[in-house]
């Protein structure tokens, strides 16, 4: 039996979904195939999605072959030739982070961080220091009422049902510790 029967008598197998005959034929015509997909792509890291793609396919969709279709080895590299095109055409082409302008200096593209600027991220820990301070002034109660209310989100009669406390009580607490924040945080500024 020649490679052309054996591939189209293993593909009439997978569209059983016999695995060790999907097996057999990933062992005869995987390297093959990746070859073909390795010169239209020029990446063995995009060649290989590219396989990955095609055994996918055969795997869910050799059951719907076209009556009277043969399916071969040139069928498969066919397959596997369209999909790594299909794969290049809707690649993003990259530009280079580094490159020689006409006059042949080398040029390099800004990227921001995600972070903000060194100055950005060392007035928020700054801030979050001065927060922390400022929160440690407070008393207990009128703390927690207000760590409950933005933290976790609770409204003033959660606050006030799970501190078994009244509701004016809480709201009280809320609004004083808020204004002392201000004023904390405001002195240092």
């Amino acid at each position: 039996m020649d490679d052309r029967e054996e591939v189209g008598q293993l593909l009439a197998r997978v569209a059983l979904r016999d695995a060790k005959a999907f097996e057999a034929l990933y062992h005869q015509v995987a390297s093959r195939l990746l070859a073909v997909a390795m010169r239209v792509t020029q990446e063995r890291a995009m060649a290989e999605d590219v396989l990955q793609e095609v055994f996918t396919a055969i795997w869910h969709r050799t059951a719907t072959a076209a009556p009277g279709q043969h399916r071969t080895l040139a069928w498969l590299c066919v397959v596997t030739r369209h999909r790594a095109i299909d794969l290049l055409r809707q690649r993003k082409p990259e530009e280079p982070l580094h490159w020689r302008s006409d006059s042949g200096e080398e040029q390099t593209h800004d990227v921001a961080a995600d972070g903000g600027s060194p100055l950005d991220q060392l007035l928020s820990h700054a801030d979050d220091a001065q927060l922390t301070r400022c929160m440690g002034t407070l008393e207990t109660e009128p703390r927690q009422a207000l760590l409950l209310a933005f933290y976790e989100g609770l409204t003033h009669n959660e606050i006030a049902q799970r501190m078994a406390r009244p509701l004016g009580t809480v709201k009280a607490w809320t609004r004083r510790s808020l204004m002392r924040l201000k004023g904390c945080m405001e002195a240092v500024a």
